[in-house]
């Protein structure tokens, strides 16, 4: 398994969890849309990010 934040436990792409985080989101568009392309949030390091990104905080999702 590759090192990757799509692949991190502190990684998380659930649109309804990043429509939460970023309130009013959905006013502009929604974090169900295309254009999101699975990016998500690092719940550690508390910033949005691409799933293909990689950090020394990475610990495998289990």
């Amino acid at each position: 398994m590759i090192e990757r934040c799509l692949n991190c436990k502190f990684f998380e792409s659930n649109p309804a969890y990043i429509e939460a985080a970023f309130p009013g989101l959905n006013s502009l568009s929604s974090a169900y849309s295309s254009v999101r392309a699975g990016a998500g949030i690092c719940v550690r390091r508390g910033i949005f990010l691409s799933p293909s990104e990689r950090c020394k905080d990475f610990l495998r999702r289990d």
